[in-house]
């Protein structure tokens, strides 16, 4: 597994099973890391955003992280409706 700064590894499992719950392959994603600089940022909690990519389908999505997001109901929500697929529901 990449390290991650703010993804716990937790989070990567929930992730990878919302995908294989689709009936999808987890390496048709990829996900990039975006942490916050505190000494910039307005606020000073652990905060960035993930980037999801679909290497498949090319689509993309982007979610907030850090204390009290939930990045993984957000994309499992996305994914079941199928934002990252190429088949109609």
């Amino acid at each position: 597994m990449t390290g991650y700064s703010l993804i716990t590894a937790d989070e990567i499992a929930a992730f990878e099973a919302a995908i294989r719950d689709e009936g999808l392959k987890t390496h048709d994603f990829e996900l990039q890391e975006e942490v916050f600089d505190p000494q910039t940022a307005e606020v000073e909690a652990r905060k960035g955003n993930v980037g999801i990519r679909c290497l498949r389908t090319a689509a993309v999505a982007a979610y907030p992280l850090g204390d009290g997001s939930d990045w993984v109901a957000s994309f499992a929500a996305e994914l079941g409706s199928s934002r990252f697929s190429d088949r109609p529901r």
